[in-house]
């Protein structure tokens, strides 16, 4: 059993391929895991409008519980994501909203026979995102996402696909704390996925958290990064799509290094990954390459 899992990015939001089990086979999570690594989460940018382009190259492999196969996978994605900060307050906290639009090019090796797909992916969209600041240079968020079928899906046996073909709901914290020069980081998301209407097949609830623990020194921030996924609930196979069987749950722990800097308005993040756990999903090495700027008119 194959599923894709590409990589989305958000502040919230990036990067997803195909990997054995957790989740409908040959099917992507919403947002991959690293996707707001290096983000100062909890802290909404001051009024305006922001365009980031989130980026991720990914090799490695296809893991049945802890076990590596022989299915090496490429996946490299690019995501565009467009922040609006209106300058609003909603309940004392600060309002954002945001779109998140990803491409991606995924290859398969598997024991010889190559496969490759490029195509769109799932779209996300986030309307409300609020902000609060609960201590000078300490800030909390809240938000919900819902994510949109329009990536590609075939019920052809071995696709690469990269959409769900299902609707999703996410909830998300964040904190930040932003004092003497640090980036301590971290946000929690947790998924919810609806039916899949050509299998009958339901991905199961997972949560993801993303942390960054990032010093500047001398204009240039440094620091780890790393990220937990975990799939809570068993997925739901209430159709004879995949024989009548269901995934096992995946779950993947990653650490890495991540550095940013700001040239002019432009804020330029690199980070890289290595999965140290895995199971039922995919595991290897992961660079993100992000850029934020504002949009002016």
């Amino acid at each position: 059993m194959r599923k894709i899992l590409f990589s989305v990015a958000t502040a919230t939001a990036l990067l997803n391929v195909v990997s054995a089990h957790a989740h409908e086979p040959g099917t992507p999570t919403i947002m991959p895991t690293g996707a707001s690594i290096g983000v100062p989460v909890g802290a909404n940018p001051p009024p305006g409008l922001y365009y980031s382009n989130r980026n991720e190259y990914f090799t490695g492999e296809v893991y049945n519980g802890d076990v590596a196969l022989p299915i090496d996978i490429d996946v490299r994605a690019s995501a565009q994501q467009f922040h609006w900060v209106p300058g609003n307050t909603i309940l004392g906290g600060t309002y954002r909203a945001m779109v998140l639009l990803p491409i991606v090019w995924a290859d398969q090796n598997s024991s010889g026979v190559e496969s490759d797909e490029f195509a769109l992916g799932d779209t996300t969209i986030s309307p409300l995102n609020l902000s609060w600041m609960v201590a000078p240079g300490v800030f909390v968020q809240s938000g919900i996402s819902f994510g949109l079928p329009t990536g590609e899906f075939s019920t052809a046996t071995g696709s690469l696909n990269t959409g769900t073909n299902a609707f999703s709901t996410g909830f998300d914290v964040g904190f930040s704390y932003l004092n003497d020069g640090w980036n301590l980081s971290a946000h929690a998301n947790y998924f919810i996925y609806g039916e899949n209407p050509d299998t009958d097949y339901r991905s199961g609830q997972e949560l993801l958290v993303n942390w960054t623990a990032m010093k500047d020194i001398g204009g240039l921030k440094i620091g780890p990064v790393g990220y937990w996924r975990k799939q809570m609930t068993d997925d739901k196979n209430d159709g004879y799509f995949y024989g009548g069987t269901i995934s096992g749950r995946a779950e993947q722990v990653g650490l890495g290094i991540g550095v940013s800097k700001q040239f002019g308005p432009v804020e330029v993040n690199l980070n890289y990954v290595h999965d140290f756990k895995v199971e039922n999903t995919l595991g290897g090495d992961k660079v993100l390459l992000n850029l934020t700027m504002p949009l002016q008119f």
